[in-house]
């Protein structure tokens, strides 16, 4: 039988492994792992080290000892659960017919939660260690979210974001924690910004924000500011009309949407409160990027990026998109649609009209593309007080045309 062990070892401080880890790794003929992993553990290794991060190289290495009756040893930094290398390198193992035993570690999670005295059963966790992480995303999840950092997520990204996003929220930075140098910071994105007393390598970031309790789905007309001070009243998509286009565009988990003509931003905040995806408000007037601003504040949507500029010119430099909706085009619509099938062209394009010329508009844009489009018109009334009666206040009719590639 061929026995081998993946051991957790936390935070790296060798006091604060478990009983089981240490005896795994002192029994062990051979422990692998990355390099700076081993010189963590170096006082307890008894036997050989062989340094990789490398699943393939550690599986070959372990070969050497497949018939001694000895388990050699692997270490990861973390919890072996949590983002950990031991997942591919068990998966790889075992297919060769080892018996793999993994030994977790103590989380940062923990430890952190444990040095705050508060617990960490609310909080949203993230990974931001070398791999990719949208922070809009990653924030819309939870009140409480935290974050191990790491390559190009660090806590000076983080608190740059908030700064522009949630101005208000508090981080509480944990430095080197379980080490004699550990330091805990805690204040708003402005205030961690400015300082300098913290390792940014090893730290992690719990982020605390107020969340709105609101529901999902599309928002009230009135929940949405509209104009400034002295500024003209900007266009706004109405309550059920945006109702229907968050049910066409149906908008999953994790997908990038392009808001094209975002106007007060009120279909950008619906699909941002409607999931964990990422979405991009684009708008080429200044005074409604700062309503849209505004009303993703008044949302909570850190998910929303406001990006200032006149479609198609300033899509170029956005993820593709796996769903888009263009709201306004300004005589672009061709244009933009091309440019919307070039990052995508299995996107799913939702587009609105309020005049017969612009369907037509939208009807030779799909021919000349080769796309096909349902449309659907919408007529929505609705009831208003007269004195001791209710009647109907009909608003304009509106046409959805949904396209998609042949």
């Amino acid at each position: 039988m061929k026995n081998c062990t993946l051991v957790g070892i936390g935070m790296g401080n060798p006091a604060l492994l478990t009983q089981e880890a240490i005896d795994a790794i002192q029994n062990a003929p051979l422990v692998a792992g990355a390099e700076r992993m081993l010189s963590l553990v170096q006082n307890l290794v008894r036997g050989k080290t062989f340094a990789s991060y490398e699943s393939q190289k550690i599986a070959a290495a372990f070969a050497d000892y497949a018939d001694t009756n000895t388990i050699p040893c692997a270490v990861f930094s973390g919890d072996t659960g949590f983002y950990s290398g031991a997942t591919s390198l068990r998966a790889l193992l075992e297919s060769d017919g080892w018996q793999v035993r993994t030994i977790p570690g103590i989380t940062t999670a923990q430890f952190f939660s444990a040095r705050l005295g508060e617990p960490w059963q609310d909080w949203h966790l993230v990974s931001a260690h070398g791999t990719d992480c949208n922070l809009g995303i990653a924030l819309s999840y939870a009140p409480k979210t935290f974050f191990l950092t790491g390559g190009t997520i660090t806590v000076r990204t983080i608190s740059s974001f908030l700064q522009e996003h949630e101005p208000d929220a508090t981080l509480t930075v944990g430095s080197r924690l379980g080490y004699e140098t550990e330091n805990i910071l805690v204040g708003t994105p402005d205030e961690i910004l400015s300082r300098t007393d913290y390792d940014e390598k090893l730290a992690c970031v719990l982020v605390t924000r107020t969340m709105p309790d609101l529901p999902h789905g599309a928002f009230p007309d009135e929940f949405f500011i509209r104009n400034n001070a002295d500024e003209p009243v900007v266009p706004m998509t109405k309550r059920f009309v945006r109702a229907a286009i968050l049910s066409l565009l149906s908008v999953r988990d994790g997908e990038v949407v392009w808001d094209i003509g975002a106007g007060t931003g009120a279909v950008s905040v619906d699909i941002a409160r409607s999931a964990h995806c990422a979405v991009y408000a684009i708008e080429e007037k200044d005074h409604a990027c700062a309503l849209i601003r505004k009303n993703r504040a008044k949302a909570g949507a850190s998910n929303l990026e406001v990006c200032s500029g006149r479609a198609p010119e300033c899509l170029s430099n956005l993820p593709a998109p796996d769903a888009a909706f263009v709201g306004g085009s300004e005589g672009e619509l061709l244009p933009i649609l091309r440019a919307v099938y070039k990052k995508n062209p299995s996107a799913r394009v939702v587009t609105a009209c309020v005049t017969m010329e612009t369907l037509t508009e939208i009807q030779s844009a799909a021919a000349t593309l080769n796309l096909e489009y349902e449309a659907t018109q919408l007529s929505v009334s609705q009831s208003k007080r007269a004195g001791a009666y209710h009647l109907m206040q009909v608003q304009n009719p509106v046409w959805l045309v949904s396209l998609k590639s042949v």
